[in-house]
């Protein structure tokens, strides 16, 4: 068919052609694209299945060097173990008798105990040398008996110091008369009233130790009378 060559002909036969063209390309473009797609997945699955291969060799080898350490620290540890044990008991020597060659010696350890049965018998041959300890009697210069001085219990020694208008007064009180220190000590202060027949008693220390009442006499220093107790010197000869 013959077509004339005209302008509308021309545009029309170039539109058909670059519509041939992109349809080409899309064809071409899209194919590509699946091509592309399928080599992706096939390099995943390839990486997958190598990853995997590292992940599953790296965890065997781990368990076995894990056992490896474990194994060697138990065989260090029972190289370097020592067992401490005791024992006790009685050992029977089996026959009873025993002879000893001319000459022959036998030795015990220091810390060993060693014990008899009551009922055994041991005989020697020979000569034996007993060691008797010996006793020393003394002998009196005198030809009787001393006579015994009784002992003196519960008594109280008073050391008295004016002061004032009276005496402060301490007692070192003694169980026995054997004894080389008081069991206790007490200072009071004292004086004599010309309204009461009796004496007014202020106790101020006990065993070196202040006191303080709760009532004291009007204008009455107990620091300095505790100053003039009297307590037993125990550094003395």
């Amino acid at each position: 068919m013959n077509l004339v060559p005209t302008e509308l002909n021309r545009q029309l036969a170039t539109a058909v052609q670059y519509s041939v063209a992109a349809d080409r390309f899309y064809i071409t473009g899209k194919a590509g694209f699946w091509r592309l797609v399928g080599l992706g997945v096939l390099a995943f699955g390839i990486g997958a299945a190598v990853g995997i291969g590292f992940y599953g060799y790296s965890q065997v080898t781990r368990n076995s060097s894990s056992m490896d350490i474990l194994s060697s620290a138990f065989s260090k540890a029972l190289s370097e173990a020592h067992l401490r044990a005791t024992a006790g008991g009685t050992v029977q020597i089996e026959p009873r008798e025993l002879q000893l060659a001319k000459g022959q010696t036998i030795s015990l350890d220091s810390n060993s105990r060693i014990f008899l049965d009551p009922k055994a018998t041991v005989i020697a041959d020979g000569e034996i040398n007993v060691l008797t300890p010996s006793v020393s009697i003394p002998q009196s210069t005198t030809g009787r008996p001393t006579a015994r001085i009784p002992a003196i219990t519960n008594f109280t020694v008073f050391k008295s110091v004016p002061y004032e208008k009276g005496d402060v007064l301490t007692g070192w009180k003694f169980l026995t008369s054997a004894q080389k220190f008081p069991t206790s000590q007490y200072c009071y202060y004292t004086e004599k009233s010309d309204t009461s027949p009796l004496e007014p008693v202020v106790y101020i220390g006990v065993d070196e130790k202040l006191t303080r009442p709760k009532q004291l006499p009007n204008d009455f220093d107990i620091n300095a009378a505790f100053n003039r107790c009297v307590w037993f010197n125990r550094d003395a000869p």
